[in-house]
């Protein structure tokens, strides 16, 4: 009798570890030349604004990108440097501050002085937003692709995501689900390897990009490719290390490939022309249009 108990519990095992183990990465359509707005339509708005995104999505963007940091009181806000030098004129890192204390940092000001063309006054009280207050803001009414910078080892930035996009509906407790044109309504992505088998390990249902800062032609060995496969939907490159040996070669294990940021109409019709599955871009309306062979 416990022979057999055993045996049957070894079963049970056996089964749940094969169910574990063919969990692969979730694959992005096919045929779909994506754009990202990059930080939003930061060619036109501060970056990471509210505004920003707005127009992303009226410019009709796929996806909007955010990029996320942990705070002092390990909150997750939007923001892509580390410090605070550049958008805000002042030495504080961002690990540094609460969200409390980021959020009455204002920013826009810096976006006037350097469009003078394109300021407006009421950009100068912007300041920083955490993920839930975007995601408050814009619901499942867009897709987000966001990164996740400087995760750690802990985990606990890539829970902490999770948690949110259940919390506000745009993933479900088990699926992620699609928009009405079967884009998936989240992609994540990091250059953090282990970041991203963390994820997947908690939300294999969930696309997960895995980025790259290549400094020449981007190459990947077979080894690491088989490797990549395993969680990731695709890569990200930079623009200048893209190539068409490159994408085919991914393209040949199911891999999507994503290049960042390209804001030159030549370009871009150049990497729709390559074979890219999308482009990180400030100006999505030139994207968009292009993308659709106008």
């Amino acid at each position: 009798m416990y022979r057999k108990l055993f045996l049957c519990f070894a079963l049970v095992l056996l089964i749940s570890g094969c169910s574990n183990a063919a969990t692969g990465p979730v694959a992005l359509p096919n045929g779909r030349f994506l754009t990202i707005a990059h930080r939003g339509a930061s060619a036109y708005r501060p970056e990471h604004s509210i505004p920003a995104y707005l127009l992303a999505d009226e410019m009709g963007a796929d996806y909007i990108e955010l990029d996320l940091q942990m705070t002092k009181d390990r909150q997750l806000v939007v923001v892509h440097d580390s410090r605070l030098d550049r958008l805000a004129g002042i030495p504080d890192r961002v690990q540094d501050l609460t969200l409390d204390e980021l959020k009455r940092i204002p920013y826009g000001g810096q976006f006037n002085e350097e469009n003078p063309g394109l300021a407006d006054q009421g950009y100068t009280g912007i300041s920083f937003s955490g993920l839930t207050d975007v995601l408050s803001r814009f619901g499942s009414t867009v897709n987000y692709y966001i990164e996740l910078k400087s995760p750690g080892n802990s985990g606990q930035m890539e829970e902490a995501v999770v948690s949110d996009l259940i919390s506000f509906g745009i993933i479900g407790d088990d699926s992620t689900g699609t928009d009405a044109e079967g884009l998936p309504k989240v992609i994540l992505q990091s250059f953090s390897e282990r970041s991203l088998l963390r994820l997947h390990e908690l939300r294999p249902d969930i696309p997960l990009i895995q980025l790259y800062p290549f400094k020449g032609n981007a190459d990947l060995s077979s080894a690491a490719i088989r490797k990549l496969s395993g969680y990731a939907s695709g890569v990200g490159i930079p623009a200048s290390s893209a190539h068409p040996a490159f994408i085919d070669k991914l393209h040949g294990q199911g891999l999507d490939v994503h290049v960042f940021t390209v804001n030159d109409e030549d370009e871009i019709r150049g990497f729709i022309d390559m074979g890219t599955d999308g482009i990180f871009t400030d100006r999505p309306d030139l994207a968009v249009r292009l993308s659709q062979g106008n």
